[in-house]
């Protein structure tokens, strides 16, 4: 559409200066016209991708979830898949949060992403120089391997994940300091049951 239009602007056949300047006026309008047609939706966003970085951190909500901003400063929440950490209030909760800060600060962050809940966040596998985040929070006992969305990880991701929780546990890093304690305030309760039960109690 737009090159016959541009085709249809023949030059003017007389020397007159009027004609030539009003002529060379049509032919800049087309040609800007040409570059708005050319260029519409370069911008649009994949509704299937998150934006593009590089990222920068906005905000550490807990051990799996936080915001960034974009390129273009737009704003993307995201929550890294296959774990679960500790909720505000629950033991190692400031802990996990600390260390998932210090992991994202740690390089360039990478998304890859898996696909939106319904808080409108990104779910995504998320790195920082080629190292794991949700794997490293895993094995630094900040955080569950959440099989409830295993589905969320390739079938090696899954046994990884699998394998640094029982590793964890064995070890009794972080959350896990407290497994198998006479005192059952020590014994680390998942953060999807502490979300049921807290919200039976309001």
């Amino acid at each position: 559409m737009m090159p016959t239009l541009i085709s249809r602007i023949a030059p003017p056949s007389t020397s007159n200066s009027e004609h030539l300047i009003c002529w060379t006026k049509q032919l800049v309008v087309a040609l800007g016209f040409l570059v708005l047609f050319l260029t519409a939706g370069c911008d649009r966003q994949d509704p299937n991708k998150p934006p593009a970085g590089p990222y920068t951190i906005a905000e550490v909500f807990d051990g799996d979830s936080f915001n960034l901003n974009g390129a273009k400063n737009q704003l993307i929440r995201v929550r890294v898949a296959g774990i679960d950490a500790p909720e505000k209030g629950q033991p190692y909760s400031t802990k996990a949060r600390e260390s998932l800060e210090a992991l994202l600060k740690s390089g360039e962050i990478q998304l890859s992403p898996v696909k939106k809940d319904r808080f409108d966040r990104w779910v995504a596998n998320v790195s920082v120089a080629n190292q794991d985040i949700g794997l490293t929070q895993v094995n630094r006992g900040y955080a569950w391997f959440f099989r409830r969305y295993q589905s969320d990880l390739s079938e090696s991701m899954q046994k990884a994940y699998a394998d640094a929780e029982q590793e964890a546990k064995r070890q009794r890093v972080g959350l896990w300091a407290g497994l198998g304690s006479a005192n059952r305030a020590l014994e680390p309760e998942p953060p999807w049951k502490y979300r049921e039960r807290t919200r039976k109690e309001r």
